[in-house]
């Protein structure tokens, strides 16, 4: 009877309606589009779309339990607990999705990858209307717990309560996992995403219906290979797939390999003080020789050049620029610099039709988010320029602080990790 009542408590629980406050505090709140102002939402993170997520159709991401025997929404009890975000209740900035973060001790690097992840539209509907529940992964090492945090802290920056928060419970289960993270050492906002998007991914898996393999082309192949039938909303946001192709300089023979990333890492063009993305792209994308490669044709070590080429495009497109480099001259002691270059980037419209091999109607993107780092190795400062899906004005994330910015001072020298959606094109 206890067994009952407690299956049925949850499942009230998890029916209750959007903004209904749990016992502990922690509210189960609606999507940004429950909003009338929220009309934006539908800008450029509308594919893929979240209702197909429990389609039988394309791409069924069928979850490996029985729905028949359990709600499809219920709440684990990490989802109940009472959690210490230290809230500084009072007026928010402008609305919804406008809250600060608390500076735990130099956790701004942190802060400002949530600010930017907590202005991916799509992201945020999936947590804030619960639907990630169907998909928690228990078998991960990090048993779901990373995806139920950031989850939660999203809800809370959506409430329209709280002037900011802080995410003690969520760097607590990151330190778990990544050693790194746990202190009050700067980090950096490049690892700490790269490894993030690897953890909510494997935290939110679903699987699909294995395709057939024989009527795969090479580059689907390697993504059917690389995913394992095992998908997640992260997955097909975020996730790309570049391929490398090695050829040889004598008989002409080539190799191709394919290669998944969540985030494309461009070098910047050696002693530029300015430069544009394209020319980083163009970069990263250029030949490069390769000394001694082993052709498979000519039996023997030759030259060779290899090319990349981006084999699939993610709809959330994330751009690393690599301004951090060891120092040649103090290449012994292990110092590092950072490179100023101003780089002069989009806003809108930026066409990767050039850039990649296949050329779908998505391969329009506009920004939406900026994480920037300021200052030097030795001492620098992290923050977010964020674009308001709902509100369609930009703002500065500087850890507690939210302001209002012109578009105009989203460009500086200071940009690290731009943001991407595909546009809808009718």
């Amino acid at each position: 009877m206890e067994c009952e009542r407690k299956r049925k408590l949850a499942e009230a629980r998890s029916k209750r309606k959007p903004y209904e406050k749990e016992e502990d505090g922690d509210a189960y709140m609606g999507s940004p589009t429950d909003s009338t102002e929220s009309a934006g939402l539908n800008r450029s993170q509308s594919t893929p779309n979240i209702a197909k997520l429990s389609s039988d159709e394309d791409e069924p991401p069928t979850p490996t339990f029985d729905r028949s025997t359990k709600p499809s929404k219920v709440v684990p009890p990490s989802e109940l607990r009472h959690r210490d975000f230290q809230p500084v209740w009072g007026d928010v900035v402008s609305g919804r999705g406008l809250t600060g973060l608390k500076n735990l001790g130099n956790t701004c690097y942190m802060n400002s990858i949530i600010q930017c992840l907590n202005n991916t539209a799509i992201l945020v509907a999936y947590f804030c209307n619960g639907q990630y529940l169907e998909h928690v992964n228990r078998s991960h090492s990090t048993r779901g717990a990373i995806a139920e945090e950031l989850a939660a802290v999203v809800r809370a920056l959506w409430s329209g309560q709280y002037r900011f928060i802080a995410t003690k419970d969520l760097r607590s289960e990151v330190g778990k996992h990544q050693r790194a993270f746990r202190g009050t050492e700067q980090q950096d906002s490049h690892e700490f995403l790269t490894i993030l998007m690897d953890w909510l991914h494997l935290d939110l898996q679903f699987t699909i219906k294995p395709p057939h393999k024989e009527s795969l082309g090479a580059s689907e192949l390697a993504w059917h290979e690389y995913t394992k039938s095992k998908e997640s909303l992260v997955l097909r946001l975020f996730y790309g797939q570049i391929r490398s192709t090695v050829r040889c300089s004598v008989c002409r023979a080539s190799s191709a390999t394919y290669d998944s990333f969540s985030n494309l890492s461009l070098e910047l063009p050696a002693h530029a003080s300015r430069c544009t993305l394209a020319d980083c792209l163009k970069l990263y994308l250029n030949d490069e020789m390769v000394p001694g490669w082993n052709c498979p044709n000519c039996k023997e070590k030759r030259d060779a050049a290899k090319k990349l080429d981006i084999s699939r495009l993610p709809p959330v497109l994330v751009i690393h620029f690599k301004r951090f480099y060891v120092d040649p001259k103090e290449y012994m002691c292990n110092a590092y610099r950072k490179k100023q270059t101003y780089i002069d980037f989009p806003l809108e419209d930026l066409d990767m039709r050039q850039f990649s091999l296949q050329c779908p109607e998505n391969q329009i993107y506009n920004l939406y988010a900026v994480s920037n780092h300021y200052g030097s190795m030795e001492g620098g400062h992290y923050t977010a320029y964020c674009k308001s899906s709902v509100y369609g004005k930009w703002y500065k994330f500087d850890d507690h602080l939210v302001t209002e910015i012109p578009a105009s001072e989203v460009r500086s020298s200071a940009a690290y990790i731009l943001f991407y959606s595909a546009c809808s094109r009718s």
